[in-house]
């Protein structure tokens, strides 16, 4: 990503997202072979004066439930965890 204006973008994404992941934004520039990074390099190329157009950027923060059974001696114990995660 030589583009600093998409690496100034990217920068202020993360500050106001709050995002710890360092690479979340290159991969969503990497998705759907990057569609994305096609879509914010028009949005900063656009000189149309007549037309403006926003450009949004969210995170979601799922939880998800995942039962892991551990054997302890001759009973067996069944933890429970809950991890938050940002996806991909």
């Amino acid at each position: 990503m030589d583009d600093l204006r998409i690496q100034w973008l990217r920068n202020r994404v993360y500050d106001y997202l709050d995002i710890k992941q360092q690479d979340s934004f290159g991969e969503l520039l990497r998705r759907d072979d990057g569609a994305a990074l096609t879509a914010i390099s028009k949005f900063l190329d656009e000189t149309d004066d007549d037309t403006h157009y926003p450009l949004f950027f969210y995170s979601l923060v799922l939880e998800r439930d995942e039962q892991i059974e551990v054997e302890c001696g001759t009973s067996e114990t069944v933890f429970y965890f809950i991890f938050d995660f940002v996806p991909s």
